[in-house]
């Protein structure tokens, strides 16, 4: 058993989370601690509320009100939707304490008898209109690195790099906007030039780290690293115990990294053993050190708070840094203070969403090796494409077939089944927990849940294969009870992503319990268990909706339909399942589209490939390009199958009736607007045709010969009546490959 600690980045106590910070620094760090709970591994993972950075003095200046008043409520923010969020600190504190106080003394203390630690006088920034020294985000100027003319006094958010105040150019009073001028002032300083040589031995053991995170450890270390002030010209903090300094402050970013030490003795004391607080930080103990954090602090936890350690001496050092980089939104930082219009703050997307369906988006598209976009139309329709029919349309399929032929049991597979077969799943899931294991222990959290969403991918294309619905007898009982078996397994490896889906999922299973041990994936649900209420995992977003005039009433969406051929195609330089495709729809310029079938197309088998488009919605930015339509497809196993035209159709061909120019129509209206695949099963001239959709038959005034798919648009959902989709006498819109009866397209 390994023994864990996870130290997760202290946000500010002046404004709620948003979801970057959300994506890149607190899921990571839940997803990585509940996988070693599930391994059995002894596991501390803590954070808390920085009370004392700079952002909450301004935020309570701008408020008219104390700064304790601004931090202590934002803390409750804090600590409530994290709650919400299902993030399972062991403890979540705040650095307002005497706790952290006593501390952080201890850590300077320290250093400065150690020798790294001196006194040294330098000039400040200083508003003569304010008639104060101007620390951190009271000062702001041209950043000397990359020229952003709004960078702070302690760091530039557009380049990350951190900054010495007298670096800026054109340095100004973020108040009053006034010049500022440069008085001296006598600070401490910690001499991380004496600590560079243990620095860069500790940077050279960290082999294991990130690209990035190594890569700006060792750019400071090339540079050479010079003195840095920890204390500031503030009567808001943590004080110095030294006398002669009582307005002054230690640094937020020095007093903040000490909360990890003063978060592990609380959670301690709190634990009834003050003295447990050792197994983790002593640096004889056998432990490893994980923080969790977002690029633009990976300076303070790879030089400045290792130095602190090192300094101070006898205490562990990180061992890993699994820095992630931002999740922007159209290319440009989140931020508290930059987001005021958007509504990207995590309290308000919990008021709308589930927590796991905002913890499945944030895991998919995880800024884990660059920078990512949040997507709003994109948000909804991965819920809907990979949670809804591809994880909750297998649960639903598979247990009420068993609920309703096999008396809500799990069904027996008979005296000959043997899970080791090698056409059984025992080898294959054993593969795959050995798969996603090692990229869990590797902090490789994304590739670990792609595997476990291929690992739905491929039950959907055993189950569909087999087909237990036309079956009998032991045959049927036996590819029940090995869907059965993969879905606890799918649940367990969801587990650390999606907590709450998978204890449904384990409860509709008949299990009392959420997973408790990761290895339990591999254990067959046992014959005759009886299953708990089977119910819908995620309900659609389109049967959430008020659907409004059906298709064929009045005010149904027009939709503009045509075929088209793809002239180009590249991947999405910032999407690991996007294409960008240059489509001929017989315009002056070939449209750009952007298009989610990264994962069933390459690129070479696209290029001249006939489409079929719906040209008239509205355009979207996705991930910074603006999609101009969209391609119509379908799927099978949940892989995006294209709908393709007749032969001899000319691009910018429209189905019969369309205007020139329709109006444009919102993906909300198509999504409600139902579009399914079926198959002809009777036709006759001039009476009109059926059409079966899998699990019923509707009713179309025309279609092609029996035996034949096609692309049907219902009146309404539920309908039983509709119309065929098709280019007149040339023929009808069909998937480019066989896909079940009753398969949506989209």
């Amino acid at each position: 058993m390994a023994r864990i600690f996870l130290g997760v980045s202290w946000p500010y106590a002046n404004g709620p989370i948003h979801i970057g910070q959300f994506a890149s620094t607190y899921l990571p760090a839940d997803i990585f601690a509940r996988y070693h709970r599930l391994r059995g591994d002894e596991v501390l993972m803590v954070s808390g509320s920085d009370m004392h950075g700079t952002p909450i003095l301004v935020k309570a200046e701008a408020e008219g009100t104390t700064p304790e008043a601004i931090a202590l409520k934002y803390h409750e923010v804090h600590r409530r939707t994290f709650e919400r969020a299902g993030i399972s600190f062991d403890l979540y504190t705040h650095t307002h304490t005497l706790n952290h106080a006593q501390c952080v003394r201890e850590i300077f203390l320290a250093l400065l008898e150690n020798g790294y630690v001196r006194r040294r006088t330098e000039e400040g920034p200083y508003c003569p209109n304010h008639r104060r020294f101007l620390p951190d985000r009271y000062a702001l100027g041209t950043c000397p690195h990359c020229g952003f003319e709004s960078a702070r006094g302690d760091e530039c958010d557009r380049c990350g790099r951190p900054i010495d105040v007298r670096q800026l150019g054109s340095p100004r009073c973020a108040l009053c906007g006034s010049p500022a001028e440069f008085r001296p002032s006598e600070h401490f300083y910690l001499e991380l030039d004496k600590l560079e040589g243990a620095l860069a031995e500790f940077v050279a053991a960290r082999g294991h780290w990130r690209a990035g995170t190594r890569r700006v450890a060792e750019n400071f270390l090339a540079e050479g690293l010079h003195p840095t002030a920890i204390t500031r010209d503030l009567e808001w903090g943590v004080p110095i115990p030294l006398d002669g300094y009582d307005r002054k402050r230690f640094y937020v970013w020095f007093e903040a990294v000490v909360g990890y030490l003063s978060a592990t003795r609380e959670w301690a004391i709190r634990a009834g053993n003050a003295e447990a607080w050792h197994r983790f930080w002593d640096a004889r103990e056998a432990v490893r050190q994980y923080y969790f954090i977002g690029k633009d602090n990976r300076f303070h936890h790879t030089i400045v708070w290792p130095a602190m350690l090192l300094g101070a001496g006898g205490w562990q050092v990180p061992y890993d840094v699994p820095a992630n980089e931002w999740m922007n939104l159209g290319g440009h930082k989140l931020s508290k203070s930059r987001s005021k219009s958007l509504d990207i703050f995590l309290p308000s997307m919990l008021d709308r969403a589930p927590a796991d369906v905002i913890r499945f988006y944030a895991a998919l598209l995880a800024p884990q090796n660059h920078d990512t976009d949040f997507d709003p139309e994109e948000f909804d329709r991965l819920r809907d494409e990979i949670l809804a029919n591809q994880l909750g349309n297998l649960v639903q399929r598979t247990l009420v077939l068993v609920r309703d032929r096999h008396g809500n049991v799990v069904p027996d597979p008979g005296p000959s089944w043997d899970p080791n077969l090698a056409d059984g799943p025992g080898p294959h899931l054993r593969g795959a927990h050995e798969r996603i294991g090692a990229e869990f222990e590797a902090v490789r959290l994304k590739e670990a849940l792609d595997l476990a969403l291929e690992e739905v991918r491929a039950a959907n294309r055993a189950f569909h294969e087999a087909a237990p619905w036309t079956l009998s007898g032991d045959a049927q009982r036996r590819v029940l009870y090995e869907t059965i078996w993969r879905l606890k397994a799918i649940a367990t490896w969801l587990a650390p992503v999606l907590p709450t889906t998978a204890e449904r999922i384990f409860r509709m299973l008949g299990a009392p319990s959420a997973p408790t041990a990761w290895d339990g994936a591999l254990v067959p649900v046992p014959p005759g268990q009886s299953l708990g209420e089977v119910a819908p995992l995620f309900p659609k977003l389109a049967e959430e909706t008020p659907a409004g005039p059906g298709p064929s009433g009045e005010g149904a969406p027009i939709l503009g339909i045509r075929a088209g051929v793809i002239r180009a195609a590249e991947p999405h330089p910032e999407a690991d399942r996007l294409l960008v495709l240059r489509v001929d729809l017989g315009e002056a310029e070939p449209r750009t589209i952007v298009a989610g079938i990264r994962d069933a197309y390459a690129v070479d088998e696209l290029v001249g490939r006939s489409i079929v488009v719906l040209a008239n919605l509205a355009p979207r930015t996705i991930r910074r390009r603006t999609s101009q339509g969209m391609l119509l497809a379908t799927e099978r196993d949940g892989k995006a199958v294209l709908l393709t035209p007749p032969p001899g159709v000319e691009p910018g061909t429209a189905i019969p009736g369309i205007p020139d120019r329709p109006p444009e129509i919102t993906i909300d209206a198509l999504a409600r607007t139902p579009l399914v695949v079926g198959r002809v099963v009777a036709a006759a001239a001039g009476s009109g045709a059926e059409v079966s959709l899998g699990d019923r038959r509707v009713r179309v005034p025309e279609a092609p010969g029996e035996g034949e798919l096609v692309v049907v648009r219902l009146d309404a959902p539920g309908a039983s009546t509709g119309t065929v989709l098709g280019f007149g006498a040339r023929g009808g819109i069909r998937p480019s490959q066989e896909v079940p009866e009753g398969a949506g397209v989209r």
